[in-house]
């Protein structure tokens, strides 16, 4: 399989333009996993680096109260893309399947853990103009995050738009579903403003739904089923015993859901077909029609010993079709040769 490269893609510019207003940026979150677990507190594996590095960084380039505030030099942006230049991977989605993913509700009772399946340290989904708050969304950075003050576990998303201006979304991840997940990040706003005493305005149904579009895209990722050729290894495989990682020279852009794209195209087809045929149809038959995708989850393992949650998105389904089989979409895996 081929994958692409480009030194054009927006993270890409993101990562020179940080360079270029910090020189030593990179230097310090060196500094930082070098000490980790030494001079500083450790952190799980999971985590390149946590916000904490992020916040230090952005107070020795500039006052604190004004690096919270910089589109590119505050915490959230040095964190998240400190932890995406490691592996530099751009997941570019299959259009039919992006639509699929992120017009479907958030339900099943997903245990948090499911986030916790990222492919990489922090990957960047590009989002095709994805609306949030009245902005068209270029892409985001997800990663995970370890909060130095409560070792707490979060997922970090980082909206890349047009104005500039990076968006930070955080989510608490525990013994709970991603849907509460959601209500957390409403109670967590709203203690936010009351401690603040600022007017902004109040986190609604409405705003979790819109978060809940880009979650499937990372959810999918996470899914045991997800339809990348060449699954990528985890950026922590390379880890050398000083707790540095070796930078890739460009990024990497992973084409996701080409094969059940393609299947979705042609049930959907069919579907169209069927329709125009029961239309015509004087019996009272059930009509054709494709069962929406969603999600199934499942833990594997022995009862009493180490468990593992496995995540499976299941695609559209075509029901009564003129066979008389309800037969789901299927993705023949195909061995890429060596390049």
């Amino acid at each position: 399989m081929k994958i692409n490269t480009t030194s054009n893609l927006k993270p890409k510019q993101l990562l020179r333009e940080i360079s270029r207003k910090a020189p030593r940026v990179w230097d310090h979150i060196k500094s930082f996993r070098k000490a980790k677990g030494k001079d500083l507190p450790d952190w799980p594996d999971w985590c390149y680096v946590p916000l904490a590095a992020g916040y230090s960084i952005a107070s020795d380039v500039g006052p604190a109260e004004k690096m919270l505030f910089d589109p590119i030099l505050n915490p959230a942006s040095i964190t998240a893309l400190a932890t995406w230049r490691v592996s530099q991977g751009v997941y570019r989605f299959d259009t039919d399947l992006f639509n699929e993913l992120v017009s479907q509700p958030l339900e099943g009772n997903l245990p948090c853990d499911t986030l916790m399946r990222l492919p990489e340290w922090c990957v960047y989904i590009e989002t095709n103009g994805l609306n949030y708050e009245g902005l068209n969304i270029e892409g985001f950075f997800a990663h995970l995050e370890s909060d130095a003050n409560n070792n707490r576990k979060e997922l970090r998303l980082l909206f890349v738009n047009n104005t500039g201006y990076n968006i930070p979304i955080m989510l608490h991840l525990g013994n709970w579903t991603v849907e509460e997940s959601l209500q957390k990040v409403k109670e967590e706003a709203d203690k936010h403003v009351k401690s603040a005493n600022i007017k902004i305005p109040a986190f609604t149904k409405q705003h979790a739904e819109k978060i809940a579009s880009f979650l499937q895209l990372v959810l999918y990722l996470c899914a045991e089923n997800a339809d990348i050729p060449v699954r990528p290894q985890h950026t922590n495989t390379r880890v050398r015993m000083s707790g540095q990682v070796d930078v890739p020279k460009e990024p990497r852009v992973w084409m996701v859901g080409e094969r059940i794209g393609a299947a979705i195209r042609k049930y959907r087809h069919e579907e169209r077909q069927n329709e125009h045929k029961a239309a015509g149809d004087t019996h009272a038959s059930p009509r054709p029609h494709v069962r929406r995708a969603h999600w199934h989850h499942f833990w594997t393992g022995p009862k009493t010993g180490e468990q593992k949650l496995v995540l499976r998105w299941l695609p559209p389904i075509p029901i009564g079709y003129e066979d008389g089989q309800d037969s789901p979409v299927v993705i023949h895996k195909v061995k890429s040769p060596r390049s």
